[in-house]
């Protein structure tokens, strides 16, 4: 009887540990991974370097990890917040893929490595450093930005981030800020690219809002595509840089260019919607209309490139002192499909954009009005040309981009439009510093106002908070 009364004594202590050791692991569990919705404020970063992520790797494959979630492309490091900066990083936590471990499974299954990753000892050297360093590849993960299995999941372009307040890009083909949660873009742009006149060889730039219209809320995609309509207005106007005079400069390397835009401003508006029956796929629409005719416009000849033709032109107006040739309407309506090889972790994108183009560039001659003493340009005169489509390789439009966006971000694309092609590539230098270049060449014979082949190459800051 005895012994019975001891067994379920016995049973009754078990039952009340239990609970106990149940609860005590769901506190270590909240204190070595913190909830996602504090995650963000914790210091992370990404690593890049190539033999600590084989290491950690194969340290989730010792341990049992299932390889289908494993992703040595993508591992991510949680550290508590340091009260010195000369301390090594506590580290909390350490992601592969879709995997994690806690500081547990790591202190007791990778403590040397971690020693590595915390800045305790120097990677390069394997010794002990008196101020903790990282001094292998990683990339930051701002504080500001929510954790995500993959960082570039809600980003449909890196240099766009939608998963930040506020951010400024600026290189010398584009400058961007981002205005808040909103959405809000303004952008200023240098040069028409969708038809196929990059930088100053359009001899136009653009100022343009853009604004969301419409909110995706479909589970599946609206990380990937936070917004299903967006719109923008704004303004493009006349360059002076680039034409043949002005030679000593920064930029004297560059092509010099020989298409000038017209004396008054053009209206830029366009609108691109995501299906949302299927929000991969969409349709895009943009023009740059003339606001006024130019006949009889007075000007500033030294603003104005003038080609070199021996055509005979003849004008009521009196003597012609050279031919100007003047980019007018320019538009393109495409159909677009934004591919990501793999939707969970969206860091290697594709867009695909076949559509129709327009461009309408028509020549103008230059003449002096001696009673107004000033020069003019007019399209009343014989002879003048006008370049517009006629051909059907004129009216296509189609564009490849490929994007990845991973720890340290590129991309490149390749465009045909109004026979010619313009090629793009961005590569990263550091997490906030790129280098962008563009290239553009006619297939077709060139017309006198083109330039055969045209490259420039800038540097792209870009700064989020």
């Amino acid at each position: 009887m005895r012994q019975k009364f001891y067994i379920l004594l016995m049973g009754l202590m078990i039952l009340g540990i239990v609970p106990s050791i149940a609860h005590a692991e769901t506190i270590i569990d909240s204190l070595t991974a913190p909830d996602p919705n504090i995650r963000k404020y914790f210091p992370r970063w990404r690593i890049c370097e190539n033999d600590i992520k084989i290491q950690i790797h194969q340290s989730f494959v010792i341990l049992g990890y299932d390889k289908k979630m494993l992703d040595m492309n993508n591992i991510e490091v949680l550290a508590a917040p340091r009260t010195d900066v000369d301390l090594p990083y506590e580290i909390l936590s350490i992601s592969c893929g879709k995997a994690h471990i806690n500081s547990n499974e790591i202190n007791n299954n990778i403590p040397q490595l971690a020693e590595y990753i915390n800045g305790t000892y120097s990677f390069r050297t394997t010794e002990e450093l008196a101020v903790a360093k990282r001094d292998y590849c990683y990339s930051e993960i701002p504080a500001e930005t929510p954790v995500t299995e993959s960082q570039a999941k809600a980003i449909l372009s890196y240099l766009e981030p939608t998963h930040v307040d506020h951010a400024i890009t600026a290189s010398l083909f584009e400058q961007t800020l981002k205005i808040g949660s909103s959405d809000f873009w303004l952008k200023s742009i240098i040069g028409n690219d969708p038809a196929g006149l990059m930088f100053w060889s359009a001899g136009e730039a653009k100022v343009v809002l853009k604004r969301p219209l419409y909110v995706n809320d479909d589970e599946e995609s609206r990380d990937r595509i936070p917004n299903l309509a967006n719109a923008y207005l704004g303004a493009s106007y006349r360059i002076t840089s680039g034409i043949e005079e002005n030679t000593h400069n920064a930029l004297s390397w560059v092509s010099r260019r020989q298409l000038n835009s017209g004396p008054s401003a053009k209206i830029v508006a366009g609108f691109e919607v995501f299906m949302p029956f299927h929000p991969e796929f969409g349709v895009s629409f943009n023009v740059d209309v003339p606001v006024e005719k130019m006949n009889d416009k007075a000007i500033d000849e030294r603003e104005f490139a003038l080609l070199k033709d021996s055509r005979d032109v003849e004008s009521n107006r009196g003597e012609i002192d050279g031919i100007a040739p003047m980019l007018r309407g320019t538009g393109q309506f495409t159909l677009f499909y934004n591919w990501w090889l793999n939707k969970e972790k969206a860091e290697n994108f594709f867009r695909f954009d076949l559509g129709i183009a327009y461009a309408e560039v028509n020549e103008m001659v230059l003449y002096y009005d001696s009673a107004e003493d000033c020069h003019k340009i007019t399209r009343d005169a014989i002879g003048l040309k006008t370049y517009k489509p006629h051909e059907f390789g004129d009216w296509v439009y189609a564009k490849v981009e490929y994007r990845n966006q991973a720890s340290y971000p590129f991309g490149a694309s390749i465009q045909y439009s109004n026979q010619t092609i313009l090629g793009r590539i961005y590569l990263p230098i550091v997490n906030w510093l790129y280098i962008e270049g563009k290239y553009s060449t006619p297939l077709r014979h060139a017309y006198p106002f083109e330039v055969k082949n045209f490259f420039v190459i800038s540097p792209v800051l870009r700064i989020t908070l």
